[in-house]
């Protein structure tokens, strides 16, 4: 249990199972508790690390994409940071296994979860906390972002939004053109590792989807990278491979839910790295090739990502972390 006298509350109110009557409960929740709140619109208004730190807890209740968002203007800071799932996917509350009852999570936050720091990932500039998706699945994020903010209809049942993602995915990745992608390991976790600008390499891969993953869980409730943690100082990196097609993508990653033993130390397959360079094969089409953190559009190619340690105070389950 740790000590809170006030706590900031970050949140996202177009996040997929965000609603007023839940804001209002999680408000009423620490009244009863006698401890005081801060509610912060982060549509409305920035995240400045001077004002985190007049609290002793920040909750952030949204989704992986508002999780990312405070842990970037959050990064190195001290505060503990606890996540109250009402994203549609979540994919840090199922590594944690935060409850998806509001009453639950809250007291098991309060009372259960111990603050610890973890490890990030960083692509280019940014940092995050559950993966980076280079190729098909970032360009079905990019486009599914354009499709919600063109869209005037939100759908409030989290089921039905789940299913109404899947099918658009379906639709949308029809359009995809694959491209080949190479990734360079720079620091494999072994001495004498070095920059990828002007070095030798040490290691090379190609592939035509690429998924660099700091937690176990990928796309929902689904362990694609069963061995993997925050805690750990490498990512667990899966390639896709001879695969030109939605269809060939997704029956490649299934063999990771079905048949990971298997494959698991099939350097075609998989394969750990602390720090790694990612361009297409042909640097004319970088700028083609997107990228996404967390479930958010990041940007294109080249994308350099590695491993930061200790880079910020989650509070997290013991269960699941310790």
């Amino acid at each position: 249990m740790i000590f809170l006298k006030k706590v900031l509350i970050i949140y996202n109110p177009k996040s997929g199972r965000f609603s007023e009557d839940k804001l209002s409960y999680i408000l009423n929740f620490f009244k009863s508790k006698n401890i005081l709140t801060y509610p912060l619109n982060m549509i409305e208004r920035p995240i400045k690390k001077n004002l985190a730190n007049f609290f002793d807890m920040v909750l952030v209740a949204g989704g992986d994409g508002s999780l990312n968002y405070v842990i970037n203007n959050l990064v190195f800071s001290d505060i503990p940071i606890a996540h109250l799932p009402t994203g549609t996917v979540n994919l840090f509350a199922l590594e944690n296994k935060t409850p998806y009852s509001l009453g639950e999570a809250l007291n098991e936050i309060i009372y259960k979860y111990k603050p610890v720091k973890i490890n990030l990932g960083k692509a280019n500039e940014q940092y995050f906390i559950a993966m980076v998706g280079i190729g098909l699945d970032a360009f079905i994020v990019k486009s599914m972002e354009e499709k919600i903010r063109k869209s005037k209809k939100r759908i409030y049942n989290n089921s039905i939004k789940y299913l109404n993602y899947i099918c658009n995915i379906i639709k949308i990745s029809g359009n995809y053109k694959f491209y080949d992608l190479s990734l360079n390991v720079i620091d494999s976790g072994n001495t004498g590792d070095s920059n990828a600008h002007g070095f030798e390499r040490r290691e090379l891969h190609y592939a035509k989807e690429i998924i660099v993953s700091n937690i176990r869980y990928y796309g929902g409730p689904f362990k694609v990278f069963p061995k993997n943690s925050p805690l750990d100082d490498k990512f667990d990196i899966r390639l896709v491979k001879d695969v030109n097609n939605r269809i060939q993508t997704i029956f490649s990653i299934l063999k990771s839910l079905t048949l990971y033993k298997k494959y698991e130390d099939n350097p075609d397959f998989y394969i750990k790295a602390g720090k790694i360079y990612i361009s297409s094969l042909d640097p004319a089409q970088n700028e083609k090739i997107y990228y996404q953190c967390d479930g958010e559009f990041a940007g294109t190619l080249p994308v350099e990502i590695e491993k930061v340690n200790n880079a910020v105070t989650m509070l997290v389950n013991p269960a699941s972390f310790l």
